[in-house]
């Protein structure tokens, strides 16, 4: 099976082409806001350089955020657009599983987490466990033992704390792993201290390849998505503000708010 693996969640970028059993290519990269410009050129050049075509592919497997809602938006749209004009299975996995993934080695529980912008943090707990295969290999069960959540750092910990789904022989220090600011590291550090450790900046940079291993596993567990119905994970949904220019053609908002609104837009212009 060939899978096509996307990750646009932040400003940094991955894509990856592989089977069960190799990885063909992969690109890393800082893409910055400019994913809808540089994704779909990306995937044509890693296939090019694999001698592969699109007809080729069995399967495209893509991450769902949370994350930047621009480059969450541009990488669904891309894998759910390949999926149903290429009639090929599409995976969906939350980006948070992923960089916990990352660090299924770990005894412990693992927190990812993301910033999410105004002083709060995208984040879920998870644990892991050995799941020796019938044929001798090593492979690990993830289990999220915590919603998708959307918190600023001092609740992350306070939350933390009280959190009651970790295993008795698994107390021990709990990791932090995913793209952090300085700020919010420190404020995590000062609250739980001795009890956490953290793995961020380019330990914890997100790979393709890896998204591609949990879609595969999910698609041996016969769990695939609709093109048609299958939409990111935001947990924060995207601010939208109703125009007042546009109300009283709907008939929407009482004359009162309308010259309000009126006489504050034109103190902002008499500021500027």
């Amino acid at each position: 099976m060939l899978l096509l693996a996307l990750d646009t969640s932040t400003r940094q970028a991955s894509i990856a082409l592989c089977s069960e059993n190799e990885l063909y290519g992969e690109y890393n990269w800082h893409v910055g806001n400019n994913h809808s410009v540089e994704l779909l050129e990306s995937i044509r050049r890693l296939l090019a350089e694999c001698q592969v075509t699109f007809q080729d592919l069995d399967a495209i497997a893509v991450t769902t955020g949370p994350g930047s809602f621009n480059g969450v938006r541009v990488a669904v749209a891309t894998a759910k657009a390949l999926a149903f004009s290429l009639q090929k299975a599409l995976i969906g996995v939350p980006t948070l599983d992923v960089i916990a993934a990352q660090q299924q080695l770990w005894p412990g529980p693992v927190c990812a987490v993301l910033e999410a912008g105004r002083s709060e943090l995208y984040a879920a707990c998870y644990l892991f466990a050995e799941q020796p295969a019938d044929n001798g290999d090593l492979v690990y069960a993830q289990r999220r033992v915590s919603d998708y959540l959307l918190l600023t750092p001092q609740q992350l910990a306070t939350h933390l704390q009280g959190l009651e789904s970790w295993e008795p022989d698994q107390q021990g220090s709990l990791l932090f792993a995913g793209e952090l600011s300085v700020a919010s590291r420190q404020i995590l550090y000062a609250s739980m201290q001795k009890t956490c450790r953290f793995v961020y900046g380019m330990q914890a940079s997100r790979q393709a390849s890896l998204l591609a291993g949990l879609a595969l596993q999910r698609l041996r567990e016969g769990k695939e998505d609709d093109p048609l119905v299958i939409e990111p994970l935001y947990v924060r949904r995207p601010s939208i503000t109703k125009s007042v220019r546009k109300q009283p053609l709907l008939g929407g908002g009482d004359l009162a708010s309308r010259d309000q609104a009126t006489t504050e837009r034109e103190e902002g212009a008499l500021r500027h």
